[in-house]
């Protein structure tokens, strides 16, 4: 899945508020009077042109220069040149993760030729955040488009898996919505920064009751990108229920298969954020780069993913990251602390989507899997030292057979595992595997029953006779 970056981009909607600020996103702000089609004549695309102060857009043309407009008195308009970055950061052998934890889980949607449309919900309620987060960690509802499937031929490495056959298929087109804010170095992407935003000081390290929200495009492996788009944030509705508009955010990817053009649309309580990027900025400012470089083959096969705009995978999943393994006030992370980095529930709903060259919405035959739970898992971190895991099953078999039931992570492990099986289950249970065709599909994920596994519970007797042995074994 597309690597984390470091979420400093720009905020028009504080709380209480959705007016879009009237200084703007990237650097040489202009107080001159326009129109708010400055980006259409510009890109060509009408989806840019923005009609009140509610609304803003982002274009990043194939020279990799990003243009913005917010649709205030003044239709102010800003410019960043050379906006798009390219950075290979190199794995070698044995190198352990940046990270404690890195966790992804969520189903995904493998179609059999490039999505042209796609849209779907995230409800974002109060009880949607999960009971701790803090300046040392990220929870993350992030959906991401990528090219194709990458864990066919990787090893079960953190290297392995951070190498340059995954460095464009392990990247992609994200919304994310966020809970609290994310102003730490999360270990393996490059900083976003927010040119002349009003509210970076929304983005320092004190953690924010609620959600940022914000489209943006990462290369794999924290290899760079672009800046994120307009951002919202919220401190989401009282409920789960759509009737609140401030329970939930829309998304929309358009994909304009004769123009090679990704569109990303986001809304909140009336208000917009769009989003587009050419195709021909990878194939003009990637590839040379990546290949010229020596670091991707010339026949690997992510060029022609980038040359012929393969864009068939689609991952609804959750992150989470946890730099350290103690949190902010130095106290260490116990195994009674791991499950409550993890929101008891959390949903996509509305799900539609629609395949080039197949008929209607949701249309199964336009997909090698719809949907399928088991197939967004990916865990790695130094809590289990360089290895990575790409699937649930694989992991339980490694905890059951190779994983040495006395070293004083191994409660640890065991939680996490458990933590895993019932989010999946949550998942599996939520019917998402069996939606009908044409009609919007839904996927929960979660923990069983909202309870948190008795395999992070010290006070369960099996647990904590777990914990003392692996304490006795240690001190030996």
């Amino acid at each position: 899945m597309a690597a984390h970056r470091l979420a400093h981009f720009l905020i028009f909607a504080l709380a209480g508020s959705i007016a879009l600020t009237g200084s703007s996103w990237a650097g040489g702000s202009s107080e001159e009077p326009s129109k708010g089609d400055a980006l259409t004549k510009l890109s060509g695309l009408a989806q840019l042109s923005v009609e009140g102060a509610d609304q803003a857009a982002v274009y990043v043309d194939s020279e990799g220069n990003a243009t913005s407009i917010v649709g205030d008195t003044y239709f102010t308009t800003a410019r960043k040149s050379g906006a798009f970055l390219v950075s290979v950061r190199k794995c070698e052998g044995d190198d352990n993760p940046p990270v404690w934890l890195r966790y992804y889980d969520g189903p995904n949607m493998f179609a059999k030729a490039t999505f042209t449309e796609i849209s779907f919900d995230m409800p974002v309620p109060m009880g949607g955040l999960p009971e701790t987060f803090n300046q040392q960690s990220l929870w993350d509802q992030m959906s991401i488009l990528q090219p194709e499937p990458v864990f066919s031929d990787l090893s079960p490495t953190f290297c392995g898996f951070s190498s340059s056959k995954t460095v464009w298929a392990n990247g992609g087109f994200n919304f994310e919505v966020v809970a609290g804010n994310s102003a730490f170095d999360v270990g393996d992407a490059s900083p976003t920064m927010a040119w002349n935003s009003p509210w970076n000081d929304a983005f320092n390290d004190t953690p924010y009751r609620g959600f940022t929200s914000y489209p943006i495009m990462s290369i794999g492996n924290g290899a760079g990108g672009l800046p994120a788009g307009y951002a919202f944030r919220t401190k989401g509705g009282q409920t789960d229920g759509t009737a609140d508009p401030a329970s939930v955010v829309h998304a929309r990817y358009t994909l304009l298969i004769d123009r090679q053009t990704v569109i990303l649309e986001l809304t909140y309580k009336g208000a917009k954020s769009t989003y587009a990027v050419p195709q021909k900025l990878f194939i003009d400012k990637f590839l040379p780069k990546v290949i010229g470089s020596g670091y991707m083959a010339a026949d690997d096969k992510q060029v022609a993913q980038v040359q012929n705009f393969i864009w068939r995978w689609m991952l609804f999943t959750n992150t989470l990251t946890i730099q350290k393994p103690a949190a902010p006030d130095g106290k260490p992370i116990e195994i009674g602390d791991l499950p409550k980095y993890f929101p008891k529930t959390s949903s996509y709903t509305n799900i539609q989507s629609r395949v080039s060259g197949f008929d209607g919405v949701n249309n199964p035959a336009a997909f090698d899997n719809t949907l399928i739970c088991g197939q967004g898992f990916e865990l790695y971190g130094t809590l289990f030292g360089n290895r990575a895991f790409f699937a649930v099953d694989d992991y339980t078999k490694w905890l059951a057979a190779d994983a040495d039931k006395s070293d004083a992570r191994y409660p640890l492990w065991r939680c996490v595992a458990a933590i895993a099986k019932s989010r999946q289950n949550r998942c599996v249970s939520s019917g998402s595997e069996s939606n009908p065709a044409g009609k919007s599909w839904n996927v929960v994920m979660g923990y069983m029953n909202d309870a948190y596994p008795k395999e992070c519970d010290s006070a369960d007797p099996e647990t904590k006779a777990l914990i003392g042995n692996t304490r006795a074994a240690t001190s030996q």
